[in-house]
């Protein structure tokens, strides 16, 4: 578990992230959805993931993902994609490519304990 206090917050990446398609529907007019309910003790009550582990989603998909919980095990291919697509995107940028190098080696070992 990441302490709220040490999260990672960058309002570059985010803006970055909301102009990008949604990763649901491949609609334009995203959100930086932070996220939910994997087990990884990224987020619950009054603790937000890393603004390293969003994805985007149009308003309406970010819904759906908060109110069904069969569809958060799609943020993980959500999240490895926008992380992959910020690596290229961000690649002079040495704090949010060590940032984003981190968030994938976590989900790789997280799905990797659960596969």
């Amino acid at each position: 578990m990441i302490p709220k206090s040490k999260a990672w917050r960058s309002e570059r990446y985010l803006a970055w992230v909301r102009s990008l398609p949604c990763c649901m529907t491949g609609e334009e007019g995203c959100e930086a959805h932070h996220v939910i309910g994997l087990g990884w003790g990224l987020s619950g009550w009054g603790l937000k993931a890393p603004d390293s582990f969003v994805m985007p989603l149009t308003p309406w998909a970010h819904r759906m993902v908060h109110q069904r919980a069969e569809w958060q095990p799609w943020q993980v291919e959500w999240l490895q994609q926008t992380i992959r697509a910020g690596l290229t995107e961000f690649a002079n940028d040495p704090d949010i490519r060590e940032q984003l190098t981190h968030a994938l080696a976590f989900i790789a070992a997280r799905e990797g304990a659960t596969a």
